[in-house]
């Protein structure tokens, strides 16, 4: 005896792609949010403006940086690790700065009730210091036609009071990797 039966397929498919995470820096002084923007994926980057060629003891010198996720980018978050530093290891041993989330870069941006990134409103890190523990620097999604809203930082460094008169002269670089990662 021969069994015959029907069949009947069901096929179905899946597409899949994967999220957008894409950064860029704008280091204009004064801070333009028309830029220019830059990728800076490679050291040493974009230039901070700090104009500290001629450093003093006390005296304090401001660069802006904004970051942001690039067009058709998701949100994420970005971190200020501890700059590479070359040149005078003394002079690098000596300098001090501070991080703040700020739209503005001048002494005003640090009052008492900035978020500091690092150090705060009556201490300064050692240059070779990275973000202050517990601080989350937000970086808003773009669209699809737009950036993200830029977060803003301003870096203050200075030497300290009664640094080595042996510093006179003496030349550094620190070099800041902003480290960038999605949220998604």
């Amino acid at each position: 005896m021969t069994v015959a039966a029907w069949t009947d397929d069901i096929y179905a498919q899946g597409s899949f792609g994967t999220s957008v995470f894409d950064v860029e820096s704008n280091v204009s002084k004064p801070y333009s949010v028309a830029g220019p923007w830059s990728d800076a994926a490679t050291p040493p980057g974009s230039t901070l403006v700090f104009n500290a060629a001629a450093m003093s003891p006390t005296v304090s010198f401001y660069a802006p940086i904004a970051i942001r996720t690039k067009t058709n980018s998701t949100s994420g978050t970005v971190t200020l690790p501890a700059p590479t530093l070359t040149g005078s290891s003394p002079l690098t041993g000596a300098m001090q700065y501070r991080a703040v989330r700020s739209d503005t870069c001048s002494v005003a941006a640090f009052t008492a009730g900035a978020v500091y990134v690092v150090g705060n409103a009556t201490t300064y890190s050692p240059l070779a210091t990275g973000q202050n523990t517990g601080v989350t620097n937000t970086l808003a999604a773009a669209t699809s036609t737009a950036a993200g809203v830029p977060t803003q930082f301003c870096l203050e460094v200075r030497l300290p009071s009664g640094a080595a008169n042996t510093l006179q002269g003496q030349t550094a670089v620190a070099t800041w990797q902003f480290t960038s990662v999605s949220n998604e």
